[in-house]
């Protein structure tokens, strides 16, 4: 048996080392081609995720400044579902008016038919009368002629008659139509200026409050016959005058006394007050008589409170300081009736200051434009319109000024 030599075996490792080492190698190329393919397939994957990330904040903030526009335009919706009821409203009265003058045109018309009926009844009546003297013999033909004339003088009288009774109708029927017009054109572009009230009752003493029953002490302190079962709290104040009789207005419409004071402590019958104002000529005394619109011991005064006040004195009037009035009413046992409707119970109106007339729209006027015309026209009308109401019903009408020195808090 013949033997293997003995360097065969070492080859034939040599060569499975070999060979397992290229197998070796091929598969960790193989590997490492597909972990880097792996790589940038998840690199891939990560861009397309940050891509995806990104488009859906994209689409949240658009969602976001659509719910915004959304509110915005449900807001302007509604503003403009309240600008057109009132636009109807006037709308109704105008047709109102007009309908009432048509009334009228309508009669007049009716009186024309009648009067030409009158006119061509006459006319008739002529031509019946004149017949059966055109069928007369001839021995009368003379006489025929003759009435034949004085029919025709008679109707061309008539005639002329009816023609101007026919032309005066016409020109009351132009002239209603002229005052319908100018009455729609009024309604729209109404200019009343406001007109203050004074209040002046029959008895002067019916504006007093209470009366000064003592003088003395520091800080100019004085003592009051009002307390707390009168309604009277810690901060009111009031107007100070020496008799009933000087209670009254001026020509400006301000009620002004000899002093001022403001109620420091209060107990159940009496109050203890500081002078904020007084004249040196014009002490205050025992017996002084007390008043401030706003505040009454047995009575709730119904005041309306409507526009924008300059109450801070910034120049710059707003719906917001309207608030200090009405807290102040409040606080001083009056009632303070939150609507724009006059009515014939309200004891006083506190009036802002006048709002500007809008300079009509521009052809060219944009939808921002257009709103702020809109709103300030509702703005000037209303004002009007309360300050009208106002006027007709007799309803005293306070200024931010007028109330601060009716209320004894003016300098």
């Amino acid at each position: 048996m013949a033997t293997r030599p003995a360097g065969s075996g070492v080859l034939v490792t040599l060569v499975v080392f070999v060979l397992t080492t290229v197998a070796f190698m091929v598969a960790f190329v193989v590997v490492l081609g597909q972990t880097s393919a792996a790589q940038e397939d998840l690199q891939k994957i990560k861009v397309t995720n940050k891509s995806l990330t990104d488009r859906l904040a994209t689409a949240k903030t658009q969602e976001e400044s659509l719910n915004t526009i959304k509110s915005e335009l449900t807001t302007e919706r509604d503003q403009l579902k309240s600008t057109v009821a009132q636009q109807e409203s006037i709308l109704q009265g105008v047709d109102k008016k007009t309908a009432e003058l048509q009334s009228q045109i309508d009669g007049l018309n009716k009186s024309l038919a009648d009067a030409t009926a009158e006119h061509l009844k006459a006319v008739e009546d002529t031509k019946n009368t004149i017949a059966p003297l055109t069928n007369a013999t001839t021995d009368y033909s003379r006489s025929v002629e003759e009435m034949q004339k004085i029919a025709s003088d008679s109707k061309a009288a008539m005639e002329q008659d009816y023609k101007g009774r026919i032309q005066d109708l016409q020109k009351n029927a132009d002239g209603l139509s002229a005052e319908r017009d100018t009455l729609r054109t009024k309604l729209e572009q109404a200019e009343k200026k406001l007109a203050l009230f004074e209040v002046k009752p029959e008895d002067p003493s019916s504006l007093v409050d209470g009366h000064i029953i003592e003088v003395g002490g520091p800080d100019s302190t004085v003592y009051l016959d009002i307390g707390q079962k009168h309604r009277v709290v810690p901060g009111m104040t009031f107007e100070v005058f020496s008799t009933p009789e000087q209670v009254q207005n001026n020509k400006n419409g301000a009620l002004r006394g000899k002093a001022s004071i403001q109620v420091l402590r209060v107990t159940n019958d009496t109050s203890t007050a500081r002078v904020t104002r007084s004249s040196p000529n014009q002490p205050v005394s025992r017996n002084d008589v007390l008043v401030n619109a706003v505040y009454s011991p047995t009575y709730t005064y119904r005041m309306l409170v409507y526009g924008k006040f300059d109450v801070n004195n910034d120049g710059k009037p707003s719906v917001g300081e309207a608030a200090v009035i009405r807290n102040r009413i409040q606080d001083w046992g009056g009632q303070v009736i939150d609507s724009e409707k006059v009515t014939g119970d309200l004891d006083f109106i506190v009036i802002g200051n006048p709002p500007p007339k809008p300079t009509p729209l521009s052809s060219t006027a944009d939808d921002i434009e257009t709103q702020a015309y809109t709103q300030a026209k509702n703005e000037y009308d209303t004002y009007e319109r309360i300050t009208k109401e106002a006027m007709d019903a007799r309803i005293p009408m306070l200024n931010w000024n007028r109330f601060k020195t009716l209320t004894g808090q003016g300098n």
